[in-house]
Order: C-alpha cells, then structure tokens, then sequence
C-alpha cells in the first residue's frame, strides 16, 4: 500500500519550519530546528522503528533563509521522503546532498526578498505613517509583514513539495525572481526618494537684497536658487553624501558625529535652517 501524505503533514512540516532558527547554534546552526520540523513527514511514511534513524540525517549542518523563499527546500524534501517511503531509488545522501545544494542559493534569494525588498518598502511606508502620529502605522507593519512571509512562504513550501527537486530551477529559469526584483527596486527608489525630502529638513535661508529701478528685490538662496534648479537637492546631496561615506567604509558612528558637528557648525553661523 502506497504511502500518501496528507495536507496536515506539509501544513505541520512548514509551520514547524519557522522554528527551525529556536535552537540556532555555531556547530550546526539550523539543524537541530529542522530535525524537529520534519517529525511529522517520518511519522506518517515510516515505521515507529525507524523514527530515530531517519530524524538523525536532519542533524546535519543546515542553514538557510527560513521563512519566505528557503521553504521550498523543506517541500522538495517532503517529497523526496514521500518517494523514497514508497520504495524509489532516493537514498537519505541524495536528500542531504540536495539540501546542501539548495540552501546557499535560496539562503542569498530568501535575504533579497526579506531584507532588501519587503523589509524596506514596507518600514518606509509604515514609518511615514507612524511619523505623522498614525498609530496604525506600527501595526500595520507587523501585520503585513507577518502576512506576505506566510503568504509566500507557504505558496514556495507547496510549490517545492509539488514540483520537487526541479522546483528552483524552473522558477529561476522562469525570470520570475528577475521581474519580482525589479518591480520591487522601483517601489523602493520611490520611497527612499521620498523619505530623503520629506524627512531630511534641512535649508539654506541665505538672503541678499538687492535695489533696482522697480525697487528692493529680495533674493533667497533656498527658494530663489536651489529650489529652482532642483526641489529637494539639498537633502539629496546629504543623503547620498552620507552614501558615499558609506561606500568609503567610514562608521557609522563617525558619520553621526560628523553630521552633529557640521549641522551645529553651520547652524550657528546661519548658513543652515531647519
């Protein structure tokens, strides 16, 4: 009689998932969370006899992003358990070199879409929000961030269990992550570009009077000249001033200073306003 996961199992096998970092250590970082993860996989394909020694090939060293992209590697391993229960030619050094394969590709993908993508789109639109004294700001944060780590993290974990081991290599072949990047890059411009004027006030309230045949003509250097040329160039030369720094490997804290000084500097002179 074939053995058949149930849709309980995935369910169970993904959630538990999330924990995978709970018991996170230097020797095998992920491992000892992933063992605990995959309890309910082994217990529905194999007998109470071999619980232990299919749990132990789960403690190897094991790393990868855990909660968007890196659960297709726990679905492509469901289905290879699946398969390998019911008799086909998979040995437990195929599921482990699999694993190993996949979790440094998925692990620099999870990081894109977690950290360089959702993460700060989402606090940019969401600190605005919470700057200007809407408490729904924070929880909107919270809520909508918990909501698309679920959303795809289950939607890459089916995706993995349903496609299996070819399951990476179609979605990369197929430019979706390439389109998802780009899209999301042009978002994020837009409400870095956003922050850097709204946020950063700062303003040159230089003045020069000048008298002609029609009167006294009063020139600001703020509103006469900069915002002329460019509305918002000042703070856009201070941020990517601070970018450049950056790039230098100057600290942070060095630039912190930095801009303290030069601000209190300037401010005392009357060169610079808030």
């Amino acid at each position: 009689m074939a053995k058949e996961l149930k849709k309980s199992d995935l369910v169970k096998h993904w959630l538990l998932g999330y924990s995978s970092e709970t018991c996170y250590n230097y020797e095998r970082l992920q491992a000892l969370g992933n063992a605990n993860s995959i309890q309910p996989i082994i217990k529905r394909l194999y007998d109470p006899s071999q619980y232990a020694q299919e749990i132990s090939k789960y403690m190897e060293f094991f790393n990868t992003e855990p909660s968007f992209m890196g659960t297709v590697i726990h679905g492509i391993v469901a289905a290879m358990e699946e398969k390998r229960a019911n008799g086909e030619p998979i040995s437990a050094e195929d599921i482990g070199a699999v694993r190993t394969a996949l979790m440094g590709p998925l692990a620099g993908i999870g990081d894109v879409v977690s950290q360089s993508i959702v993460y700060p789109v989402l606090a940019g639109v969401c600190i605005q929000l919470a700057l200007a004294g809407n408490f729904f700001g924070p929880i909107l944060f919270e809520v909508a961030y918990k909501v698309i780590m679920l959303v795809l993290g289950y939607n890459m974990y089916m995706l993995g269990y349903k496609k299996g081991r070819n399951a990476i290599l179609e979605f990369l072949q197929g430019g979706v992550m390439n389109r998802l990047i780009e899209v999301a890059s042009v978002i994020g411009l837009m409400v870095i570009g956003n922050m850097a004027v709204s946020r950063v006030a700062v303003t040159i309230p230089l003045e020069w009077t000048f008298t002609n045949q029609l009167g006294e003509v009063v020139l600001n250097f703020q509103t006469g000249v900069l915002d002329m040329l460019l509305p918002g160039i000042l703070p856009l030369g201070i941020v990517l001033g601070v970018w450049g720094l950056l790039r230098k490997r100057v600290k942070p804290i060095t630039i912190i200073a930095l801009i303290f000084v030069v601000g209190i500097v300037l401010s005392l002179l009357g060169i610079l306003a808030a």
